[in-house]
């Protein structure tokens, strides 16, 4: 059974508290490994980072207002090696549930994995949390700040005039935490307090009494999830409005140079050969003159609809709304209202939510009887 149980922090120090506490996971045999967002860069920005052992910890921050790659895939990695070594792996809830969705797909395995789950209010691009970090010139002052804003429920950084705004993805996600964590730390409504979620006897071990979460850790969670559904549904009727005709899709990706970004940054993008990476999409020259002859006018790069139709078909039950495909597109693509949006509808056309329950098999790999085509 799990329990709840509050951290408390010493002059607000969030930092320090949960420092402290993966010190006593690596203390009592509960991780041999940590993979944690970690500041580098003078604290202009965090990455993950793989951790052996306590001497290693500093500069942690599980709370990472930057997400520079969903984990799931580096998860993954470290999940996969055959190893009676236990890691622990920070996982944001869109994390979680990619990873669970290669777990489905056979491209990860949870056997030695601990996953310690955060419960996440956003994350900002880097490039725009960098400069505000400097701006500030002092990274971990403005890390406190910000952080305890959003979590806080004081502002949710979506104001068209807010110093720095979170990623797109992340002002439309309504899944802020994820049952299926082994731990999970929180800091929603807490104030400088870290509240846990762990099973009781993990809990005995590591000496934490059970606790009551408070009532304002509830009530942010439910203030942020109505205005992020409320938001998240505007969003997807405002982007179906526009997206009336194939030539309206094709004008959105219009300055796409097919580069693949997108493609890399998917969690759920795993195909260690991809079709359009294939001699099929590098044609020769004299093919690609016969093309135009044949179209009159043929735009170059070729087949940047169908490549996205392809991935969308590809990805869009499995979809878990990160953003990592927006967040690395240098032209500045809306993907990620492109994928979501399509992604829920399949998703409801499947009664399918990906990512949520490991047991719930992929429904376009399995065929039921009472299923109709």
């Amino acid at each position: 059974m799990k329990v709840n149980s509050i951290l408390k922090s010493e002059n607000g120090d969030i930092f320090e508290t949960v420092k402290s506490f993966f010190t006593k996971l690596f203390e009592e045999g509960v991780i041999d490994y940590l993979l944690v967002p970690q500041r580098i860069s003078e604290g202009k920005t965090l990455t993950q980072t793989l951790i052996k052992g306590v001497d290693y910890l500093d500069g942690v921050n599980p709370f990472s207002p930057v997400m520079a790659i969903n984990s799931a895939k580096l998860a993954s990695q470290v999940g996969i090696a055959e190893t009676d070594k236990k890691v622990g792996v920070v996982l944001k809830p869109c994390e979680i549930r990619a990873l669970i969705e290669l777990v489905k797909l056979n491209q990860a395995k949870l056997d030695n994995l601990v996953i310690i789950g955060i419960d996440c209010a956003g994350t900002f691009e880097i490039e725009q949390w960098a400069k505000l970090v400097e701006e500030s010139g002092d990274a971990i002052a403005k890390e406190t700040e910000v952080l305890k804003d959003i979590y806080a429920g004081k502002t949710d950084y979506a104001e068209e005039d807010a110093p720095i705004r979170l990623r797109s993805a992340c002002q439309i996600c309504d899944r802020f935490t994820h049952d299926k964590a082994d731990i999970t730390l929180s800091i929603l409504g807490m104030e400088d307090d870290v509240l846990v979620k762990l099973e009781d006897e993990l809990a005995a071990k590591l000496g934490l009494e059970a606790a009551e979460a408070p009532s304002s850790h509830k009530d942010v969670l439910e203030d942020m999830k109505n205005a992020r559904t409320y938001k998240r549904e505007s969003a997807f009727d405002e982007f179906r409005d526009k997206m009336q005709s194939m030539n309206d899709m094709a004008d959105i990706l219009a300055t796409c140079t097919r580069c693949y970004a997108c493609q890399t940054a998917c969690p759920i993008c795993y195909c260690r050969v991809c079709f359009f990476r294939t001699e099929t999409f590098s044609p020769e020259p004299a093919r690609i003159l016969r093309w135009a002859d044949k179209e009159g006018a043929l735009r170059m790069p070729t087949e940047i609809l169908l490549y996205h139709l392809t991935r969308l078909n590809h990805v869009a039950a499995s979809c878990v709304g990160c953003g990592m495909c927006e967040s690395s597109c240098a032209r500045g693509i809306p993907l990620s209202i492109l994928f979501q949006s399509v992604g829920n509808e399949v998703q409801k056309k499947l009664e399918y939510i990906p990512g949520m329950n490991i047991d719930e098999e992929l429904p376009v790999a399995t065929f039921k009887q009472e299923e109709t085509i």
